[in-house]
């Protein structure tokens, strides 16, 4: 007959309170930072309510283990395992605090490979002596949660009343969600800002059940200089040549255009254009596999980390700032929308949305045709003088791959299109067939454009750049779409640029969505070093052994000459980092790829986290 263990002791409940306390503390000092600039009581309470409702959440693993380990084990087994939970949650908190203070996002599994790969901690200016001090702090740590154990051994600690302790937090997450929702709605950056501190936060929006409740959200249109945050952008203040160009910028972005598509075939009209007019990259990626990354990098020249922050600061690019600042007359259109993703919050908050116009009716080649029309019309107005910046994004090539009869130049494409009775092997050829003349009858439109300029004389004053927010893969490396990883189907995409003082040619270097906004403003005689306002360079700078990075929702790749190191952005994610080789395929030895290339991952997590505050 089995005897069960002893039980004698105390449940360490005056334990488990000191250590939620030292949780508080430790998180609210991550916190602080966004606090101090607002000083307003309603976010004081917000603060208060996340932070208390949090440490709860972090100390419930130890908690729930413990009282399991209670009833299962001897208890001195129990309190050891307390002890070691306790710590390793201190301890994860305390790297985190440091690693936000840092580059401004937390602890992940980026960071987290740096940090226990041999010789990662030197490379990102460590030494020795602070992995001797971090091996001091863990050892201060164990001993002062050992000695909170010993403590609370023979006490019962305070009585309290559980039913009410359980109301207080509950009351506490309930309503700190319920603010962010409305914080989000609203486009109120301190709570905003002040969430994003807090690790592991998991934001609430209601913005859907808002609207079709007939909520209108508020969408600001001018941005008041405290709304940086925790950004530091720019670095430094625009530095400008006397009497600086401001040529005509037009922006023509399609949706999922792959880089192989640009063939005399499949888009005659581009390839004519960039042999005749214009610059061609052929070894060109987007700066993420979406189109909110794609886009976030073209204008910004920042990796999607960035993305977050500059959301919650409804900050614009510089970009568009400066022709905004040059009194450029805008024209924007979009087979989309402007909301989804945020782009009226990002790219291009505070333009005026009498600006914007979107078409999001029909199928995508419908609502691109009419666009375009719109686009021509745009063109065709008397600026007075006044330089112009237009843009324009194509849906044709989105899924599910619409086109009319005159775009067919692949006969054999899958005419009933039906995700349910599709086969996703079977019928992936013939829904490649779809894409290409999807694409095809985007090169129709971009040729209206094109001829447009070309007939009016615009294109000698006009500087162009056409490319895709991202790729397309159909199950070249058993996946089909986009937003899933970074295999060069989702990322490679066209780039032509052309204008006043660019020769035809082919550069076949390693370019990235992340150097269009510097050229840009290089042309516009933007003398600053670029980087001190993004993490890409000039198209004439790029070195042909340099590294780009592009990201996704929740990940950052980096993308080397011989590897892809995809690393995710959030703590939940420490099982998600994928290595392959440059060309996709899988490598053999992932441990051996890490140590090689820990010094350029360094610079990566610098890249990562130059405009944040320090």
């Amino acid at each position: 007959m089995a005897v069960a263990p002893a039980h004698k002791g105390l449940f360490p409940r005056l334990f488990f309170l000191t250590n939620y306390g030292l949780l508080l503390v430790v998180t609210g000092y991550i916190a602080h930072q966004s606090l101090m600039p607002w000083e307003k009581g309603w976010n004081v309470l917000f603060t208060l309510a996340a932070l208390f409702g949090y440490a709860f959440v972090y100390l419930l693993p130890t908690l729930l283990m413990t009282a399991l380990a209670w009833w299962l084990l001897p208890r001195p087994l129990a309190r050891v395992l307390a002890v070691l939970l306790a710590s390793a949650v201190l301890m994860l908190l305390i790297v985190d605090s440091q690693v936000y203070r840092l580059y401004g996002f937390h602890i992940n599994g980026f960071v987290w490979n740096l940090m226990v790969t041999p010789g990662g901690i030197a490379s990102m200016g460590g030494s020795d002596g602070t992995v001797y001090s971090v091996g001091l702090v863990c050892l201060a740590i164990v001993v002062l949660e050992a000695a909170l154990m010993a403590l609370s051994v023979h006490r019962r600690g305070p009585v309290l009343r559980w039913w009410l302790v359980a109301t207080v937090l509950l009351g506490c997450m309930l309503g700190e969600r319920f603010v962010y929702g409305l914080s989000h709605l609203n486009g109120y950056r301190p709570v905003l800002a002040i969430a994003h501190e807090i690790p592991l936060y998991q934001p609430a929006t209601f913005a859907s059940v808002a609207k079709d409740l007939g909520y209108q959200v508020k969408r600001r249109t001018s941005i008041d200089v405290t709304d940086s945050g925790r950004l530091q952008y720019p670095l430094n203040a625009l530095q400008r040549r006397d009497n600086p160009p401001s040529p005509n910028v037009l922006f023509l972005v399609a949706e999922s255009l792959r880089g192989d598509m640009l063939t005399p075939e499949i888009m005659p009209n581009l390839w004519r254009f960039a042999s005749q007019h214009g610059r061609r990259y052929s070894d060109h990626f987007s700066g993420g596999n979406g189109t909110r990354m794609g886009i976030f990098s073209l204008f910004y020249g920042l990796p999607g980390n960035y993305w977050f922050s500059f959301l919650n600061a409804r900050k614009p690019p510089l970009l568009i700032s400066e022709m905004q600042r040059r009194d450029y007359r805008f024209g924007l259109y979009t087979s989309a929308r402007f909301s989804y993703p945020e782009f009226d919050k990002t790219v291009f908050s505070g333009v005026p949305q009498d600006v914007m116009v979107s078409d999001d009716t029909g199928q995508g080649w419908q609502r691109d045709r009419r666009n375009v029309a719109r686009l021509l019309d745009f063109l065709h107005q008397d600026g007075n003088g006044r330089p112009f910046f237009g843009f324009m994004f194509f849906e044709s090539p989105h899924a599910r791959y619409y086109f009319p009869e005159e775009s067919v130049i692949r006969s054999d494409y899958l005419a009933d299109f039906n995700y349910a009775t599709m086969d996703v092997h079977e019928d992936m050829p013939r829904i490649f067939n779809r894409y290409i003349n999807s694409v095809h009858h985007l090169d129709q439109q971009l040729g209206r454009v094109i001829d447009e300029l070309e007939s009016s004389g615009q294109l000698d004053n006009t500087l162009v750049v056409i490319t895709g927010d991202h790729g397309e893969e159909f199950m070249e490396h058993g996946r089909w779409g986009h937003n899933s990883e970074f295999h060069d189907e989702q990322v490679h995409v066209p780039l032509v640029i052309a204008g006043p003082g660019i020769d035809p040619a082919v550069v076949n270097l390693p370019t990235s969505h992340l150097d269009v906004a510097p050229t840009v403003m290089q042309r516009l005689g933007v003398t600053s070093p670029s980087g001190d306002y993004a993490v890409g360079v000039p198209l004439d700078q790029v070195s042909p052994d340099r590294y780009r990075l592009a990201a996704s929702w929740d990940a950052v790749a980096y993308m080397g000459q011989q590897f892809k190191i995809a690393m995710p952005m959030n703590a939940g994610g420490l099982a998600e980092m994928s290595v392959s080789r440059a060309d996709d395929e899988p490598v053999a030895d992932e441990e051996a790829v890490f140590a090689s290339e820990q010094t350029r991952l360094a610079r990566v997590l610098r890249d990562m986290s130059r405009f944040y505050r320090k």
